[in-house]
Order: C-alpha cells, then structure tokens, then sequence
C-alpha cells in the first residue's frame, strides 16, 4: 500500500465517508467537513490511491523520538478487509530513519481498535506510562509500538 498527503481529488472523496466516522469515532476535528479542504498537501494527513483510508499523524510527538497516530480510519464498506493494517505498516514504513516508536490513542467506544492494535503488535499502556491525555473526547488507553 501507498500513502500519499490529501490531494484535492482524495478530499471529495474522503468527505463523502469520513466525517461520518470520525464523528461516530468521537474524534471533532475530523467529523467537520472543512478539515479535509484544510488538509490538502499537509504531510501530516494521509491516504490511500482509493481514498478508502485516511490516517492523521503527528511526528515527534507525544515525545521527541516518536510520531503519534491521532486518527486512522477506514471507508465503512471497506472494513474487514485488512485496509487497516496495511495502512498503519505502510505509515511504519514512512517512518523509518523519523521516529523510533509510535503511539496511538485508542478510545474506549472502540472496542475492536484495541485488538486492531494488538494484532499489530502494539502493546497496550498503563495509566501512569500515558505520555499525555488522548484528544479524543471518550476515555481511550494508549498502545505503543517500537519500530
């Protein structure tokens, strides 16, 4: 698989399903419309050929050494297909040489983000070993990967 930052194209497309999700998510920034025009070209908003998967991501953070996935999200007609996880290796895969872990903040409505996760390889985090309080709005755990 192969990401790529938001283009114009993939913005359309992308807005026709992700807002929805992102809202069900609980993730704000995302369920509003606008976010996608404003993302257009931001390297740190990625997506897929198809525009069946969007992750955003923020590199040195919540640490220096590490990038942070805030969202990574799915078309709803595309899941169980293992979209998903490619897109998260392939993200691993951008990383190499940037970061030397990656964490993701999985809310707590999300049940199957917690074994999407661990699937990966990413272990899960104890209170206290939180780098920071997730932004999304529902309680999450963190997960942590070493690359």
């Amino acid at each position: 698989m192969r990401l790529h930052s938001i283009r114009p194209a993939d913005a359309e497309r992308l807005a026709t399903w992700l807002p929805d999700v992102a809202a069900e998510a609980g993730w704000a920034d995302w369920a509003d419309p606008d976010s996608l025009s404003r993302s257009v070209h931001d390297p740190q908003v990625l997506t897929d050929d198809s525009s069946t998967a969007f992750l955003a991501f923020e590199l040195a953070s919540p640490i220096p050494s590490a990038a942070r996935i805030d969202f990574l999200a799915v078309s709803p007609g595309k899941r169980r297909l293992g979209i998903g996880g490619r897109t998260a290796l392939a993200f691993e895969r951008r990383l190499r040489g940037k970061a030397k872990s990656v964490y993701a903040p999985v809310p707590a409505s999300i049940g199957l983000a917690l074994y999407f996760w661990l699937r990966l390889g990413y272990q899960p985090l104890t209170k206290r070993d939180w780098p920071v309080t997730p932004k999304s709005a529902t309680p999450s755990i963190w997960m942590k990967r070493e690359l």
